[in-house]
């Protein structure tokens, strides 16, 4: 996983069962708490908590871990290893994104040279289709994976993507990129729109 850098301050969130819980996040040895919110629940996931992160200008690798009391005295923790700070960018379109690294001219060489570039990090949003804005995404594709042979082969990694996260990598001296892929083959923008901007353009339907 590739969280935002300083200057931005990223945010971590999830879902505990119910409301006015307390959260420990545990990173780079700084401990931040928070409470599990009434006024953002989500009736399929529970309570939602948030913590918004110190800016970090170290790209890491962190480990960032989350505990959850319980009411039997115990605790509940989930951990996230190998997670770095760089340059989160979205990949979203229709075809033209979607058009995937093994199906290009010199994919093969891109797909050798993969393993040289594991502070770039791939994830991609699986096609689901949804009637109204979703909280949390339906599916994936491929969850968060280090850069290589494998996972840059995969129907799943976009070559646009893929390309420009390499070369801005490469740019940036390796500097840690996050590659985020979300596309749908012909799909129109007002699918990808907020409802409550396209009243405001007088689109209804």
């Amino acid at each position: 996983m590739v969280l935002q850098r300083a200057p931005q301050q990223a945010v971590l969130w999830g879902y505990v069962d119910t409301q006015n819980t307390p959260i420990f996040l545990t990173m780079n040895n700084k401990v931040y708490y928070t409470m599990s919110s009434s006024a953002f629940a989500d009736a399929a996931n529970g309570s939602i908590w948030s913590v918004t992160l110190d800016a970090q200008t170290d790209e890491g690798p962190f480990q960032v871990t989350v505990t959850q009391p319980l009411t039997n005295g115990t605790f509940e923790s989930i951990t996230l290893n190998d997670v770095l700070f760089g340059d989160v960018w979205i990949c979203s379109g229709q075809s033209n994104m979607e058009f995937s690294v093994n199906r290009m001219f010199n994919g093969s060489i891109e797909i050798e040279n993969a393993n040289n570039y594991p502070k770039v990090r791939l994830f991609t949003v699986a096609d689901a289709p949804a009637f109204t804005p979703q909280e949390e995404l339906i599916t994936i594709g491929m969850q968060w994976s280090v850069a290589s042979n494998i996972s840059v082969a995969s129907d799943y990694t976009s070559a646009v993507c893929w390309l420009y996260g390499r070369m801005i990598h490469e740019g940036l001296g390796g500097r840690p990129i996050g590659l985020i892929h979300t596309s749908w083959g012909g799909t129109y923008i007002e699918y990808w729109t907020p409802p409550e901007v396209l009243n405001d353009c007088g689109i209804t339907e």
